[in-house]
C-alpha cells in the first residue's frame, strides 16, 4: 500500500485507502483474510447499500458485497470476519458477524449469504455491534438505543443469555484490546480488555473488563479533573505497546470532524477537532483540515490510523493519516470542582515542552472565592527523591464566584518544562466549584 492518492489540508496528510460514488461505509477493519492470506478491508455501510463490503486494498477491487436482511433501521454499522472457527454456533473462518437492520445480531456465511446464526435480545432498539469475548464464552455487543431510552454494552453467551449488562444511551463501536506482551512487561490495557464509544453531544470512552466493569473511562465526568471535550464519539481504540501506562486511546469525533489521542489522564497529545455547538441549532461544523464527520477509527496493518469521514462527494472516505498538523487543543483541568478545605494540585503537572502557547482559564461557579497558585520550572525531570526541583511562583490570585480569569504562558522560546496549579477554597473556606479549562499549541 504505497503512497499514491496522497490528499494534505493545512498540514493534514493521508492516504485514501477507498472511496466510491454511492458507498457510504461508517466502519472498516484492516485484516489478513483467513481463507487467501490476503490483505482485506472489510467494510460496513448502512445507510446507502446496507451491506458489508469486502475490498482488497491492494487490487483495489471490490471482492464480494453482502447484504444484510430486514428494513427497519440502518444497519451494518459495524461487520467482523471472522479469523478462527465459532463451534458452538457454527462459524467458519471468513464468516461474518454483524447487525443487521431486523434488529438482530447476525453470523452471515461468506459463501451463501445465508444467516447460520442471530440473537434478539429483549429491549434492544438498535443493535450496533458485536465483537468475540476474548474468553471466547460468548459476544460482546452494544446497543444504541433510540428516543433518547435504552442502550447498552453486554456480555452474551452464544445461546443468547446475559452475563452482565451496562447501560449506556448511545453505546457504539467496541474494539478488542490487544493486552500484554508474552513477558508481562508490556501492555496497552489500562486493566480491561475492550474499549466502547457513547455516542453523545458530549460523551466519552470507556474501558470494560471481562467481568462488566469499568475500569477506565474519559472524560471522567462532574467533579473531577483531567477530562477532555470529545464531541459525538462513535468509536476509538488503543494505540501503542508502552509500559507503565505510556499508551493513547484514539477517538473519532463525528460532531465537525476529528480525531483525537487522549492518554491515561485522559489529556489531549495530538489531533484535530474543531469546536460543537447546539445554536441556533444542531448542526456540524466542518474543521478546517477537510474533515466533516469522523465515524470510525482503526489501526491499520502497517501499525498506523485509519479513519473513515464523509467527506466525499456522494460517499464516506476511507484514509490513512501520513501527518497530523500541530493544532490547538483544548480540555478541562477542573470540571465543576470544590478544591476542599485543604486545597488540591491538579496533577500530574502539565507538560509544557512541547507546546508553544498555553490558557489556563478559571472559571468560579460556586458561591465561595477561590485561591490559585501557578508555578513553573525550567527541569525537564521530576524525581525530587533525587534531584530536587526548583518551582518558580508565576502567578498567584484570589477569584471571586462568577468570575473568570485567563492565564497566557509564552512557551515559544521553551522555558519552561512543567506547570502545576494548586487551587484552594478563598479565605471565608465556602465550599464552590470551579472549573478550569486548558488549551494549547
Amino acid at each position: 500500500m504505497g503512497f499514491e492518492n496522497v490528499i494534505s489540508i493545512a498540514g493534514l496528510k493521508f492516504k485514501i485507502l477507498f472511496y466510491k460514488n454511492g458507498y457510504t461505509p461508517h466502519y472498516a477493519e484492516h485484516i489478513i483474510d483467513p481463507r487467501d492470506g490476503k490483505e482485506k478491508l472489510i467494510l460496513a455501510d448502512p445507510h446507502n447499500r446496507f451491506s458489508i463490503i469486502i475490498y482488497d486494498p491492494v487490487k483495489r477491487v471490490i471482492e464480494e458485497e453482502i447484504r444484510v436482511p430486514g428494513d427497519m433501521i440502518p444497519n451494518p454499522h459495524s461487520a467482523h470476519m471472522a479469523i478462527e472457527r465459532i463451534p458452538e454456533i457454527g462459524i467458519e473462518p471468513g464468516d461474518i458477524l454483524c447487525a443487521d437492520r431486523a434488529g438482530r445480531w447476525v453470523a452471515i456465511d461468506r459463501d451463501s449469504h445465508k444467516i447460520k446464526w442471530s440473537l434478539n435480545i429483549d429491549g434492544a432498539e438498535w443493535p450496533h455491534d458485536i465483537q468475540l469475548s476474548f474468553d471466547g464464552k460468548g459476544f460482546i455487543v452494544t446497543d444504541y438505543g433510540a428516543g433518547g431510552y435504552g442502550g447498552f454494552i453486554r456480555k452474551v453467551l452464544f445461546n443468547g443469555s446475559t452475563m452482565w449488562s451496562l447501560p449506556i444511551y448511545g453505546a457504539a463501536k467496541i474494539s478488542r484490546i490487544f493486552g500484554s506482551t508474552a513477558s508481562g512487561v508490556h501492555t496497552n490495557s489500562f486493566g480491561g480488555n475492550y474499549i466502547a464509544a457513547q455516542n453523545g453531544d458530549f460523551s466519552g470512552v470507556y474501558e470494560v473488563d471481562e467481568n462488566g466493569s469499568i475500569v477506565w473511562q474519559c472524560p471522567r465526568g462532574i467533579g473531577n479533573i483531567n477530562n477532555i471535550w470529545l464531541f459525538k464519539p462513535h468509536s476509538a481504540f488503543r494505540l501503542g505497546l508502552a509500559e507503565l501506562g505510556g499508551n493513547l486511546t484514539v477517538v473519532g469525533l463525528e460532531a465537525g470532524g476529528g480525531i483525537i489521542a487522549i492518554d491515561y489522564f485522559c489529556r489531549p497529545r495530538w489531533g484535530i477537532m474543531t469546536t460543537y455547538t447546539i445554536y441556533p441549532t444542531i448542526y456540524y461544523k466542518p474543521s478546517r483540515y477537510g474533515f466533516m464527520e469522523t465515524t470510525h477509527v482503526f489501526p491499520t496493518l502497517q501499525g498506523t490510523i485509519g479513519a473513515i469521514d464523509w467527506r466525499g462527494y456522494s460517499g464516506s472516505m476511507i484514509v490513512e493519516l501520513i501527518d497530523i498538523p500541530k493544532t490547538s487543543l483544548s480540555w478541562i483541568l477542573a470540571w465543576d470542582l470544590d478544591p476542599g478545605s485543604r486545597g488540591i494540585w491538579l496533577d500530574p503537572p502539565l507538560e509544557i515542552l512541547d507546546y508553544d502557547f498555553i490558557t489556563i482559564t478559571l472559571i468560579n461557579i460556586g458561591e465561595g472565592s477561590i485561591k490559585w497558585s501557578l508555578y513553573a520550572t525550567t527541569q525537564p525531570l521530576l524525581i525530587e527523591d533525587s534531584f530536587d526541583v526548583i518551582w518558580n511562583n508565576i502567578s498567584t490570585g484570589l477569584l471571586d464566584s462568577d468570575k473568570m480569569i485567563t492565564i497566557e504562558i509564552d512557551n515559544q522560546r521553551k522555558h519552561y518544562t512543567f506547570l502545576r496549579l494548586n487551587i484552594a477554597r478563598g479565605v471565608e473556606a465556602i465550599p464552590t466549584k470551579t472549573r478550569i479549562i486548558v488549551t494549547w499549541l
